[in-house]
């Protein structure tokens, strides 16, 4: 750890949590099975949740640093949650996802190539329009523009 990572660390005064007490009170009356909760457990849980917190990251940090990255990724909480013994509980919320590299672009000379090889619709326009023309021998009719863009054979 260095010591911006140091000076970075939030330090808890004694007898509060980091997390706000409201909010913890909040998260646990929200179990209807529980009635009342004490303001001392209320704090007990919140430091529980502090360290565990504070466990799940470390050890996510640890994995990204081992891949040499400085950002934890969803992969590294997926991964840690499925190998230590402590996070298993959490493997059906936290899903492992196995993403395949994107596949690969190919040059934009074979794009042009590939779609060269089939007529686009302004292509059978054209050879329509020319095929008609060489039946006719007759000259290709004008056309005419008016002020408002539409236009005619004129």
């Amino acid at each position: 750890m260095t010591k911006k990572q140091k000076e970075k660390e939030p330090q808890r005064e004694l007898g509060k949590s980091i997390l706000p007490f409201s909010r913890v009170q909040k998260i646990i009356k929200a179990d209807k099975e529980l009635p009342i909760v004490a303001r001392d457990a209320t704090f007990l849980v919140s430091l529980a949740t502090e360290e565990f917190i504070k466990r799940l990251s470390e050890a996510c940090q640890k994995l990204a640093e081992r891949e040499k990255r400085t950002t934890v990724q969803q992969k590294d909480v997926a991964s840690v949650v499925r190998r230590a013994e402590e996070f298993m509980f959490l493997e059906e919320i936290i899903a492992f996802q196995r993403t395949e590299p994107p596949q690969k672009r190919k040059p934009k000379a074979l794009q042009n190539a590939e779609s060269q090889s089939e007529p686009t619709m302004l292509d059978k326009f054209v050879t329509r329009g020319e095929e008609s023309q060489e039946l006719d021998n007759t000259p290709p009719p004008d056309v005419v523009m008016d002020e408002d863009g539409t236009m005619y054979a004129g």
